[in-house]
């Protein structure tokens, strides 16, 4: 035991001074644990360690080194740059408006002694609140030169309104009061004595108009523009009307379609005391008639529905009327209406069938003739179909044009034939007829921002009549030219032009000597063709105060604006405008 203790002594002692006393080279070798344990009795050999006997020297190479060059290469680098998100400056540019007047007066005279006067008042700029009052003259004191009667006229009108805007509405309101004078001048004198006022005719009107209109920008709701208007009209000859007329315009949206109703109710009540022949009408002295008193309602109701697809439009709807006077009469017309837009707009063909009943009124009459007698049968016009079709739409952002062809019948259209039975032609009577019309219809219109405007209209009629043998007192062609210059807000410059065709009348009393009798019944007169040329312009001598002249049949054309009621040539008038 003690030799071999002796032993592993010795062996570790060699191996102490073999690694820590002699300088060696590093050998790979991995690392291993000597240490042992021995137990018992044991014979231990130590293998002989391989030792490296030579000496490592230092050996110098020479190394044979080149002049070495270090250039830089530029290189930009590629750089993202992610800018945060600003908030949007908020910058109100807002141009400088005009200056508003709140009204302004516009007077003059003109030729046949006739004054002109107007004035209008207005509130300035408000969003919620707008009123205003307006009044106009115009007269003729002269009467036109010939063998006619006195045929002096004026014509007045006054009127105030105002208009409520609330957050999705709007109400307004307007209260009128018209006062007009004509004399039925119309007959030849023959150097006789006559009073005007023996001929003379006043028109008393007072409407009251009421509008109640929505801005809904949300199209699930129903938006709405609803009027009631109520006028009663009276005339020298104790004739009086009330008109009453409730309507509503509603319109939804869905999508791209829309969903429309116009619904109303129009009521009117005439009533005209017995008529005598004018008191110079000697052989007819003594002769009435009966008096007038009606009523005659139309309720109606137009839905329809406006489809559109793409390029493709199309309406349709179902016009429901009743007419509501001694017997109760229903209508029914189709509304439709298809059109097809062709490159972005230029060029729109379009077709159509309508129909429709049409109030006759002693208003809507007079407005149009104030020479009829004061007593009339009132029948509504019922149009059993209007079939037209064309093509419209714009060639440039100035230039827009529409074309189309039709034919319409219309039962009860009212036809002005001279009366012989109360006055000597110098007064007119209501006929009513069926009469169908093929209508050719082309118009142009220019417009170049405030400068230059003007536009063109050609339409030439056909006309056949059920009982009467013509059309009475409608023209066969109506061309109407138009154009406007504005000159650097001085001087402004308006033209007018009218082209009417022939219009047949019919007459009792034979025109001339040799003139042929139509049947036995009546004589056929024939209106030649007229051109009426109009000429306006204004001169801004400065923001407030102007000058201005109007030239009216300029040509001097001697033509009927009714049978044996001629026009006034060369009218002429001119005056001043000033804002305050």
């Amino acid at each position: 035991m003690t030799r071999t203790i002796q032993r592993i002594l010795i062996c570790t002692a060699a191996l102490f001074l073999i690694s820590g006393g002699v300088p060696t080279f590093a050998q790979p070798a991995e690392t291993f644990d000597q240490t042992q344990i021995i137990t018992g009795d044991r014979t231990l050999t130590v293998d002989k360690a391989f030792k490296i006997t030579e000496t490592p020297n230092t050996i110098d190479i020479p190394v044979k080194m080149d002049n070495i060059r270090y250039e830089l290469l530029p290189k930009r680098p590629a750089i993202t740059i992610q800018p945060a998100l600003l908030e949007p400056a908020r910058i109100k540019i807002r141009e400088p408006l005009e200056p508003l007047y709140k009204g302004f007066i516009k007077g003059g005279v003109g030729t046949y002694l006739t004054p002109f006067l107007e004035a209008y008042y207005t509130s300035v700029r408000n969003r919620d609140l707008a009123y205003g009052a307006h009044i106009k003259h115009l007269s003729a004191i002269d009467g036109i030169n010939g063998d006619i009667a006195f045929s002096g006229f004026s014509q007045n009108q006054a009127e105030v309104w105002a208009k409520k805007i609330y957050n999705k509405h709007s109400l307004q309101s307007k209260f009128a009061y018209e006062r007009d004078v004509w004399h039925y001048y119309g007959f030849d004198p023959q150097d006789q004595e006559i009073d005007k006022k023996d001929y003379r005719q006043k028109f008393n009107e007072f409407s009251l108009d009421n509008k109640w209109k929505s801005y809904y920008t949300d199209s699930s709701k129903v938006n709405h523009d609803i009027n009631l208007n109520v006028y009663h009209l009276s005339d020298a000859y104790d004739a009086q009307e009330l008109g009453i007329a409730a309507l509503a315009d509603l319109r939804a949206y869905r999508g791209a379609h829309a969903y429309v109703m116009n619904t109303g109710f129009d009521f009117i009540s005439y009533k005209s005391d017995p008529l005598s022949p004018f008191e110079f009408m000697n052989d007819t002295a003594g002769t009435v008639t009966l008096p007038v008193d009606m009523a005659n309602a139309i309720v109606y109701a137009v839905p329809k529905i406006d489809l559109r697809t793409g390029q493709l439009r199309f309406l349709a709807g179902l016009g429901l009327y009743g007419q509501f006077s001694n017997q109760a009469r229903f209508h029914a017309f189709p509304d439709i209406e298809v059109s097809y837009s062709l490159f972005g707009n230029m060029f729109i063909p379009y077709a159509a069938i309508t129909g429709s009943v049409e109030r006759n009124s002693f208003k809507t009459i007079t407005d149009n003739n104030p020479f009829v007698l004061s007593q009339l049968e009132l029948e509504n016009s019922i149009v059993r179909y209007n079939v037209f079709g064309g093509i419209r739409g714009s060639v440039s952002d100035r230039i827009s044009f529409n074309t189309s062809i039709g034919i319409d019948k219309t039962d009860n259209r009212p036809l002005y034939v001279n009366d012989t039975l109360l006055s000597v032609q110098n007064r007119f009577k209501v006929v009513y007829d069926e009469v169908n019309t093929f209508t050719m219809m082309g118009e142009i219109t220019y417009q170049n921002n405030k400068k230059w405007n003007g536009g063109a209209r050609l339409e030439i009629f056909s006309y056949t009549a059920d009982v009467e043998d013509k059309a009475w007192h409608l023209p066969t062609y109506r061309l109407s030219l138009n154009a406007h210059y504005n000159l650097f807000d001085k001087l402004e410059l308006g033209a007018d032009a009218a082209l009417i065709g022939k219009r047949d009348v019919k007459s009792y009393f034979a025109p001339s000597p040799d003139a042929q009798e139509q049947a036995g019944r009546y004589y056929l007169v024939e209106l030649k063709p007229y051109f009426d040329l109009t000429l306006t312009a204004m001169y801004r001598y400065t923001a407030r105060l102007s000058a201005f002249v109007e030239a009216y049949n300029l040509t001097a054309t001697k033509y009927d604006i009714y049978y044996r009621f001629p026009a006034q040539r060369a009218f002429v008038i001119g005056g001043i405008k000033y804002a305050f």
